[in-house]
């Protein structure tokens, strides 16, 4: 099912009237009449706004709001008037300005409406005012007769359990600051589903804001979406741009989930009620290259919403409707990756599913805590946003988020940056622009213990303290630890932008983690590193000398940016690069086995350039003798040698030298300097 129909579906169906004629609401025209002057201007609009009414709609419902508005300016005092107005504010946005008109009308006329006792428990829940909406819903079931109650009975159970669980969120605040993004983002129209680039510079969102020539969607009367782009500078969010063809489209185009380096798009495109998840790809300064994600991913008796992957791109999960398996509407499902094939959808289970629908999902990059959107679990209303904590090879109970990021009404696309301060999520809310806003959260975290300046307390605190938890029922948000390294590729002689392809491995293992590559525009990358490895870092471009870091990121280290700016050399005599990730035995010349990866690498240069003629040269610092430096100098620059030629290199095209620790690189009197003098290099010669 498309985002749209997650969004709106979930406010319309939230009131599962019958139809307008049974609800019919009959707004007199001689009790509306209070004088000529301004009569015939407001009647007009209340007939407008009855039309609107009748078309079932939020986008109707909210465009009745400006016609009762008007008529209401020449006449507040109809019990009928306010209370249409009442619910037409109910099934569109703000719902909290709904409780004056709805209580007016009751005050004007108690017996409005058969249900408008309902219309005020609904309203009251918008409001918060948990304890006098849970006895207008009794109050409303008590009005019912034995076949009403049967039907009514399982919904109005619900929204008292939701005002229950709201009760309790209430009592205990998560100490986060909510603000909205403002004009350059939010429009009158829903704007949602915000995904960010690892470092937040880069946001892409999906808006229903439309453009010129842009059609209505005829399931809502809404525009169709299209995404959006906006950066991050000088602290500010730029005026949000279209991405324009060929990724937006006459249909709905939604922004689902975004590579971390902000070169690859994932979004869902449908036409009304169908549609499949695509990729797209950055090129330079447009995106292009767009495909199907796969089929094992979009299923054609189904539709997926939402997806998300694993910090390797092997594990997704994602939103469907699959019949198979399925707890209710729509469900989190996951899949896995193995030897290019994508296994079959399997169910996440009923710890995190439910027979209501579940919404928006985003799983940190180490797979430890899910966040989605669910209409069950101990929601207060409408969606809230849930996180479940992967423990003990099984999925945690999910906790509520708590206030102040839910409310009574729609809250989802929960983004949480890997600085673990930052977080995105899109909801309804009457300090908005209008419908669906994204919500920046600042997370400031537990609240510290107070600490007295006393000799004997200070003595005391030395003892860890007694953690007292500020949230009983709501849910703490986590992250995964990481390490951003972003910059620019360039042109060693020239400094014009390079397309490059970026490597990480990891030096224990040899594994390749992850591949990227630069902007063909711009020359910038971004890559990040899960805390608790040896990383080895690589830069690769055809016809250049390619550009090794070695990065030890400890598993407690927390959110770090590296800026690490690369000139690649041409392959011309003379261009040389160190090996950073060749590592000898302490004090020998024994290669270490997380070299291999590097010195792999290297080797293959020669395919390319067979004739490609290389220097081979060991360093050491100035510890020691000159005649014991230059004998480990040579014998490490030979063992390169030696692997470089067991790999198929021809012995003629490499050649050892041992420099001692003639050209230093950095001081000797540091030991920073030192480490940095003991290297290998590899200098062309010819090619």
């Amino acid at each position: 099912m498309k985002f749209i129909k997650l969004i709106v579906f979930a406010i319309i169906f939230a009131f599962s009237y019958t139809s307008f004629a049974q609800e019919r609401i009959h707004v007199r025209k001689k009790e509306f009449f209070v004088s000529e002057d301004g009569f015939p201007a407001a009647w007009k609009s209340v007939k407008k706004g009855n039309f609107q009414f009748a078309q079932h709609r939020p986008a109707n419902y909210k465009r009745a709001v400006e016609y009762y508005k008007y008529a209401l300016e020449y006449n507040s005092e109809n019990a009928e008037l306010n209370l249409l107005m009442a619910i037409c504010l109910l099934r569109s946005d703000p719902k909290q300005e709904a409780l004056q008109y709805i209580q007016k009308a009751i005050d004007l006329k108690e017996n409005v409406h058969p249900r408008a006792i309902f219309f005020l428990a609904r309203a009251l829940h918008m409001n918060m005012e948990f304890s006098k909406a849970i006895n207008a819903y009794e109050q409303y079931k008590e009005s019912l007769d034995a076949k009403q109650l049967s039907i009514q009975s399982p919904k109005i159970d619900k929204y008292i359990a939701e005002c229950e669980a709201g009760k309790k969120l209430k009592k205990a605040n998560e100490r986060v600051i909510i603000e909205n993004l403002g004009e350059n983002i939010n429009s009158q129209y829903d704007d949602y589903g915000a995904i960010l680039s690892a470092d937040g510079g880069l946001m892409v969102f999906t808006s229903r804001r439309g453009e010129p020539g842009d059609r209505y969607n005829p399931i809502d009367n809404k525009y169709f979406e299209d995404i959006y782009t906006s950066n991050f500078e000088n602290k500010e969010w730029t005026s949000a741009e279209s991405v324009g063809n060929p990724v937006n489209s006459k249909w709905n185009d939604a922004a689902v989930a975004f590579s971390e380096d902000g070169q690859k798009l994932i979004f869902y495109r449908g036409r009304k009620r169908d549609g499949d998840l695509y990729v797209a790809t950055l090129q330079g300064s447009h995106w292009g290259n767009i495909h199907d994600i796969t089929h094992k991913l979009n299923h054609k008796k189904s539709q997926e919403t939402a997806i998300c992957f694993d910090e390797e791109g092997t594990t997704a999960y994602f939103i469907s409707n699959i019949e198979d398996n399925n707890y209710g509407g729509k469900d989190i499902y996951y899949s896995i990756q193995e030897n290019g094939k994508w296994s079959k959808p399997i169910n996440l289970g009923d710890v995190i599913n439910t027979p209501y629908d579940e919404g928006s999902i985003y799983i940190t990059p180490d797979e430890k805590y899910l966040y989605f959107s669910s209409k069950g679990h101990n929601s207060m209303g409408g969606y809230d946003i849930f996180v479940s904590e992967y423990k003990y090879d099984r999925w945690t109970e999910p906790k509520n988020l708590g206030m102040p990021i839910n409310t009574p009404d729609d809250d989802l696309f929960m983004y949480v940056l890997p600085n673990g301060k930052d977080a995105f999520f899109a909801s309804v809310r009457d300090d908005g622009s209008g419908g669906f806003d994204i919500y920046h959260a600042i997370l400031l975290g537990p609240e510290k213990p107070l600490q007295i300046s006393t000799e004997d307390d200070l003595l005391a605190g030395i003892a860890p303290p007694e953690a007292s938890s500020f949230i009983e029922e709501s849910a703490q948000i986590h992250y995964t630890r990481m390490t951003i390294v972003k910059g620019t590729v360039t042109d060693y002689n020239t400094g014009q932008p390079v397309s490059a392809s970026i490597e990480l491995v990891d030096n224990a293992t040899g594994k390749l983690i992850k591949k990227t590559n630069s902007n063909i525009n711009t020359g910038a990358y971004l890559i990040t590193l899960p805390s608790g490895k040896d990383y080895g870092f690589s830069v690769n471009a055809a016809g250049y000398m390619f550009h090794s870091e070695n990065f030890v990121v400890p598993a407690a280290q927390d959110y770090k940016e590296i800026f690490k700016d690369v000139q690649l050399q041409p392959i011309t005599p003379g261009s040389k690069i160190i090996l950073h990730n060749t590592f000898f035995a302490s004090g020998k010349s024994t290669l270490r086995p997380e070299s291999y990866s590097e010195l792999n690498r290297l080797a293959k240069l020669f395919e390319h350039y067979p004739n490609l003629i290389i220097e081979i040269s060991g360093h050491t610092d100035n510890r020691g003798s000159k005649a014991i430096n230059q004998r480990l100098s040579y014998a490490r620059a030979k063992s390169v040698v030696d692997y470089l030629v067991g790999q198929g290199v021809n012995p003629s095209n490499l050649k050892a030298v041992g420099y001692n620790y003639k050209y230093p690189i950095a001081s000797n009197k540091t030991a920073e300097g030192r480490q940095k003098n003991r290297r290998v290099e590899a200098k062309v010669i010819s090619n």
